[in-house]
């Protein structure tokens, strides 16, 4: 036992500079450190002393760690980026229902124009085409159609 003590203690601040400077952090290294010593002599103390094993089950055990961290990390990413996801298809699906119900508040003439323009690659001489009217005149109609849709998302026009 007397042998054991005097491993511990003779390699304990050297180990614990490294995993110090490897991690940055303290507690974190102590804790390492900690855990190296205790697999160390669990499975290793009817062995000769051995700072090679010593050392190569601290690092073993702080890229135990990192990975575990870094799962963490990325599951609670995952997470975040899952309920921001849901929350942004939510956002665009009430958008949505909002701008269809706008949308049916236009006249039928208005959300003829509006669907041609948006829905189609036609220009406004051809849409000018399919409603029988100038092209000019459907770039008036798009405009006020537009302007009116605005008003009424904003809660503007009823």
């Amino acid at each position: 036992m007397d042998t054991v003590e005097t491993f511990v203690e003779k390699h304990k601040p050297k180990l614990f500079g490294y995993l110090l400077r490897m991690t940055g952090d303290y507690e974190h290294a102590s804790d390492i450190m900690q855990e190296s010593f205790t697999r160390y002599l669990e499975h290793y103390a009817d062995q000769a002393p051995s700072a090679a094993l010593l050392y190569t089950i601290a690092r073993n055990v702080l890229f135990d760690r990192t990975r575990s961290k870094i799962r963490l990390v990325e599951l609670a990413e995952h997470a975040d980026q899952n309920v921001s996801h849901q929350e942004s298809e939510l956002m665009v699906k009430e958008e949505y229902r909002a701008f269809l119900e706008a949308f049916q508040k236009l006249s039928e003439d208005e959300r003829n124009v509006l669907s041609l323009v948006v829905s189609t690659q036609m220009s406004y001489r051809e849409i000018g085409e399919v409603v029988s009217t100038s092209e000019s005149n459907v770039k008036v109609r798009i405009h006020r159609a537009r302007q009116k849709l605005k008003e009424i998302l904003k809660g503007g026009v009823q």
